[in-house]
C-alpha cells in the first residue's frame, strides 16, 4: 500500500505539515483504557508503566471512551444507547441521559469516540460507517444533550482506498488543550480494513488516507480493538497515542503515532487483549 495518498486535497497536506512531531516526554500523558471487553477501566498515570495502572470494575459495559479537554471529564459510550461520565477515582458511571435520534441507532461492532476541540461536541463513528455526534447538555443550541446522525464515512474520490468499505474503530482530534476550546482542530481515524491512518471530514464523512500504519518500516495488520487519542500542551503541538492490537498478537500495546507518516512506535506492552476503548489526557488526576 502506498504510504501517502498524493491525490488527497491539498489542505490535508498543509494541516499535516503544521502538526508538531511527537514529543519525547511521555510521563505527563495519562491513559485510560477499557479492558476485558469494556467491563474494566484501567487508568495509567504513566503510559510507559501500564503495570502500575489502577483498575476498576464498571457497573455496566462501555464500548468507547473519550476525554473532554474543556471540562476535564472522562466520558464513556455504550452501544446500548447511553453516554456516561466516568469517575476516574472510582470508576462510577453517571448516565447523562442523552437523547439518541431514531436514525442514530447502530449495531456496529466497534466505535470511535472523541471530542471536536473547537465545538466541544463528540464524534462517534461506528465500524459500519455510522457517523454520529453527541452534543453535551451545555451545548449552546437546540441540539444540546442529543446524539444525531450525519453522512456515513466513505473514502473520497481519487483516494487510494476509494470504493473500499471502511472499518473505522478509533478517532482523535488535534489541539486537545486542557481547559479550553481550540482555535482549530483536525480529525484523524484508524481503519482496520485498510490498516491505515486516515483523516475524517466531520459531518461530511469523507475519509482521506494519510498512510498505511507501519512499525519499524513494516506494514501491520490492525485489529478493530483498542483506541486512539491526541493530547496537546498547546495549540499546534500534538502528541498522538493509540492502543493497538495487531493480527495474531496475544497482547495489545500503547504506541505513539506519527501523524505525518503513520509510523507507530511501541511505548509499552499492555499484556492484555480485549481493549475496546482508549483516551488520553495531560497532567495528573
Amino acid at each position: 500500500m502506498t504510504m501517502l495518498n498524493r491525490t488527497a486535497p491539498m489542505i490535508i497536506a498543509g494541516l499535516l505539515s503544521s502538526s508538531a512531531l511527537i514529543a519525547d516526554d511521555h510521563a505527563s500523558a495519562m491513559g485510560y483504557a477499557l479492558a476485558e471487553n469494556g467491563n474494566t477501566l484501567l487508568i495509567m498515570k504513566d503510559m510507559k508503566k501500564p503495570a502500575d495502572a489502577m483498575s476498576f470494575k464498571l457497573s455496566e459495559r462501555l464500548d468507547a471512551l473519550a476525554y473532554r479537554p474543556v471540562s476535564g471529564e472522562l466520558m464513556g459510550f455504550s452501544k446500548d444507547g447511553s453516554i456516561h461520565t466516568v469517575d476516574v477515582n472510582s470508576g462510577a458511571l453517571s448516565d447523562v441521559n442523552a437523547k439518541f435520534a431514531a436514525e442514530a441507532a447502530t449495531d456496529a461492532g466497534a466505535f470511535a469516540f472523541d471530542f471536536n476541540n473547537t465545538l466541544d461536541a463528540a464524534r462517534l463513528v461506528g465500524s459500519d460507517g455510522t457517523n454520529l455526534v453527541f452534543f453535551p447538555s451545555n451545548f449552546a443550541d437546540e441540539r444540546a444533550n442529543q446524539v444525531l446522525r450525519f453522512t456515513d464515512a466513505f473514502y473520497g474520490e481519487g483516494d487510494i482506498n476509494e470504493g473500499v468499505e471502511p472499518l473505522i474503530y478509533a478517532n482523535a482530534y488535534t489541539n486537545a488543550i486542557n481547559g479550553k476550546k481550540a482555535e482549530t482542530t483536525f480529525q484523524y481515524a484508524l481503519d482496520a480494513r485498510t490498516d491505515s491512518l486516515v483523516s475524517l471530514a466531520n459531518n461530511a464523512g469523507t475519509l482521506a488516507t494519510v498512510g498505511a500504519v507501519m512499525i519499524d518500516g513494516e506494514a501491520v495488520d490492525l485489529v478493530s480493538a483498542g483506541g486512539f487519542d491526541i493530547v496537546s500542551p498547546e495549540e499546534g503541538m500534538d502528541m498522538a497515542y493509540a492502543v493497538l492490537q495487531l493480527g495474531d498478537a496475544n497482547t495489545s500495546g500503547v504506541y505513539e503515532i506519527n501523524l505525518e507518516t503513520a509510523e507507530a512506535t511501541l511505548v509499552a506492552d499492555l499484556d492484555t487483549i480485549g481493549v475496546v476503548g482508549f483516551a488520553a489526557s495531560l497532567g495528573g488526576m
